[in-house]
């Protein structure tokens, strides 16, 4: 079993007088418990979501902790990493209702992130007889392990340096933007060690399709189903470019089943099964919905939205169907477009803006995830929220 740890680790830890005057066997298993506790956060914060407003804090509770580091030792482990500067905390929290939340420091990161072997003996056994209870606990779920068995027969064929050179170095447009070059460079460096992170892992894994080995991996993520439907987990986490370079064990390569437009179509066929009063904007949306050419109508029939570059194009479509302003110019643009399909989804967001939203996600949950259920196993295939990858 291998985790991360800071280049250079040992040394900085024994500048702390507890960890010095530890038995080498104390030492050992501090030494693994501290980079149990760098895997994770480092894990966390490149699962982290580029808007949330955290400044890469990962959330851990004293619950995980006791479970992983135990009952009595999991705070000296976290004052440990605190005093050598390699973890910051986060001091917000509220009992019962968010844990305490950490993050790397600069200072580790400049280090760098290494892999490195867990060199002690009683503490292998304890991750070890963890993950084969959660293992069985997270593979009781026919959809789970469908899902966890098709993404351990993924494996990557393209070498590392197509992402290395592009990951770390700022622009100087980037320098001389808005954002903090501090908080750029820290976001340059997640990404990089995110990239670094998934394709060792796979490359590891390229020699085999075990799920357990999966499982005990470092680019694992513990699958959760949110409300809508949709399911998070770790090939839908796996970077873009890393992504493209993956085939299924064998050599093979991976087709992607897409929905042009997704939520904007699911949402008009939503208006469209009750409200058939307009009829030539009736036929217009079934018609667009059908050649899927939605967003190509808007960009060319709407002097806002024309001026935007396709990927602007899409956010910003989304934006004014999700958004709980109603009197957005993007929001009234639409509204020229289709009126009473506008006229429905501004009413649906007068009650609670998050409800146009939550159809929309839930429907292509249901789409993408009910499909995904019923292909057949001998298939290669995973679902990523809004479409199917498969053999």
């Amino acid at each position: 079993m291998r985790q991360d740890s800071i280049k250079g680790l040992d040394a900085i830890l024994k500048a702390n007088n507890k960890y010095l005057t530890s038995s080498s066997k104390e030492k050992t298993e501090a030494c693994d418990k501290c980079n149990w506790i760098i895997t994770r956060v480092f894990q966390g914060m490149s699962k982290r979501d580029k808007e949330s407003s955290d400044k890469y804090y990962v959330n851990i509770s004293s619950a995980e902790l006791k479970k992983y580091l135990g009952t009595r030792e999991y705070k000296s482990i976290i004052s440990l990493l605190i005093e050598t500067s390699i973890l910051k905390p986060n001091h917000k929290y509220s009992t019962g209702k968010f844990s305490k939340s950490y993050r790397l420091t600069n200072y580790a990161f400049e280090k760098g992130i290494i892999d490195v072997e867990i060199s002690s003996p009683a503490f292998k056994k304890r991750l070890h007889q963890i993950a084969e209870k959660d293992f069985k606990e997270i593979t009781i779920d026919p959809l789970l392990k469908k899902i966890l068995d098709n993404t351990a027969k993924l494996i990557v064929v393209e070498q590392d340096s197509y992402y290395k050179d592009k990951l770390l170095v700022l622009t100087e447009e980037e320098m001389d933007d808005d954002i903090d070059p501090e908080d750029k460079l820290m976001e340059r460096r997640r990404q990089y060690f995110r990239y670094k992170t998934f394709y060792e892992e796979f490359k590891l894994l390229n020699e085999s399709a075990s799920s357990f080995e999966l499982f005990k991996s470092k680019a694992y993520q513990s699958p959760t189903i949110a409300k809508s439907g949709r399911i998070y987990h770790t090939a839908a986490s796996i970077p873009k470019h890393i992504r493209k370079s993956m085939r299924v064990v064998g050599g093979h390569n991976i087709w992607e089943v897409d929905m042009t437009a997704a939520q904007p179509t699911l949402l008009m066929l939503e208006w469209l099964k009750s409200n058939n009063s307009n009829k030539p904007e009736y036929r217009l949306c079934l018609k667009l919905i059908l050649k899927g050419r939605i967003y190509q109508y808007i960009q060319e029939n709407s002097e806002y939205f024309n001026a935007l570059g396709y990927s602007n194009l899409k956010k910003e479509v989304l934006q004014a169907l999700y958004e709980p302003n109603i009197n957005s110019q993007r929001n009234e643009s639409l509204n020229k477009l289709f009126p009473s399909f506008m006229q429905w989804v501004n009413k649906l967001k007068n009650k609670d803006y998050r409800i146009a939203s939550q159809i929309g996600q839930s429907l292509e949950a249901k789409i993408f995830v009910e499909v995904y259920r019923n292909l057949p196993d001998d298939i290669f295939h995973l679902v990523i929220h809004d479409s199917i990858l498969c053999l």
